[in-house]
């Protein structure tokens, strides 16, 4: 019995030893857990963070706002943006004041040498309300067409892409002193030259010109031939004339509801027509940005016209329109399905 007995006492010894052990590997479990859970926790919290951050625009570390005087040129870090389109191309924001009806358009030319992109914004006198913006790349120029008038315009200018909610975050906006000034039959200029934008170094060469084309039209158009032309009526009640552009040829719709003779972008590079500058026209769908250019020569049956100005337009479906700056010159009569044009 005694021995019975101590054999008992050592087996109830050697069973305690071994469950140490067997404790010591669920607390490290527990351990492992609670570390796991801690880490879910801050991953969680970070992107709650990282998604409050992004909806209230929670600060920045950003140096203090700063005015910067230039020639003619003030800014400060920018607070708020609008779309910034792609290079070279013009994103109307207010459409009731770019898209009138009952005012001339003149073409303003953004000529960008800053080393940065800039993104110009014609604004109200105010610099409150925005009506247009157009990006442009650094060594690069752009144009637009908008109403004759006074305007504002402020510049962003930075790398980092801006949209309507998020800010220019790496650079400032310029508001250029004074605005600027669309003038009838002429075209604005604005040259940004500099560098950096922190600081930003920024100057402004600004002017206003007649088109080079308008200088050249010092004399009447020149109309050669003599005689009429008759047309008939197309079963669509429209009439056609064959004639040439450049010496190409072309299939003329003849348009007297049309104020100039119109082209389609790919006729004028068929054509050879290279140098265009910016023109707003009305058309039956509203407003559309084109080009004005001055064609060589223009035939259409017996007559030839020199140094015409024509429209070019981007999304022309017929292949020409002659309008009414070459029909005025003429006569015309229409009846019983035919019209004969002559000189006057």
């Amino acid at each position: 019995m005694p021995e019975r007995g101590g054999y008992n006492s050592r087996r109830g010894t050697t069973d305690r030893r071994q469950a140490k052990p067997e404790a010591c590997s669920q607390n490290t479990e527990a351990a492992v857990r609670n570390v796991l859970r801690l880490i879910a926790l801050v991953l969680i919290l970070a992107v709650i963070l990282i998604m409050l951050s992004r909806h209230y625009k929670l600060p920045s570390v950003f140096h203090s706002p700063g005015e910067v005087q230039t020639s003619g040129i003030t800014g400060v870090q920018s607070e708020k943006c609008q779309l910034l389109p792609p290079h070279g191309v013009a994103h109307v924001i207010d459409s009731s004041v770019m898209n009138r009806t009952d005012v001339w358009y003149s073409g303003v030319q953004i000529d960008n040498q800053h080393d940065h992109p800039l993104t110009a914004l014609l604004t109200d006198v105010s610099n409150s309300a925005y009506f247009v913006a157009i990006s442009v790349a650094p060594g690069d120029a752009a144009h637009f067409s908008a109403p004759v008038g006074h305007y504002g315009m402020q510049v962003f200018v930075g790398s980092v892409g801006c949209d309507l909610e998020n800010e220019f975050s790496d650079g400032p906006k310029i508001t250029v002193d004074g605005g600027i000034a669309v003038q009838a039959g002429k075209i604005t200029t604005l040259e940004f030259y500099g560098s950096g934008i922190d600081p930003v170094q920024l100057a402004l060469a600004y002017s206003a010109h007649y088109p080079a084309y308008q200088k050249e039209k010092q004399r009447p158009l020149e109309i050669v031939g003599a005689g009429e032309i008759e047309l008939l009526q197309a079963n669509n009640g429209h009439y056609f004339s064959a004639g040439a552009i450049n010496d190409l040829p072309i299939l003329f719709l003849i348009d007297t509801g049309a104020t100039y003779v119109s082209i389609s972008s790919k006729i004028a590079e068929r054509a050879g027509i290279r140098e265009c500058l910016p023109h707003h026209v009305m058309t039956a769908n509203g407003g559309v940005d084109a080009c004005m250019a001055i064609a060589s020569v223009i035939t259409f049956g017996a007559f030839q016209l020199n140094d015409v100005e024509v429209v070019v337009l981007p999304d022309m479906f017929e292949e020409a329109l002659l309008g009414m700056n070459i029909l005025h010159h003429f006569r015309i009569e229409q009846a019983n399905k035919m019209m004969r044009i002559s000189l006057q």
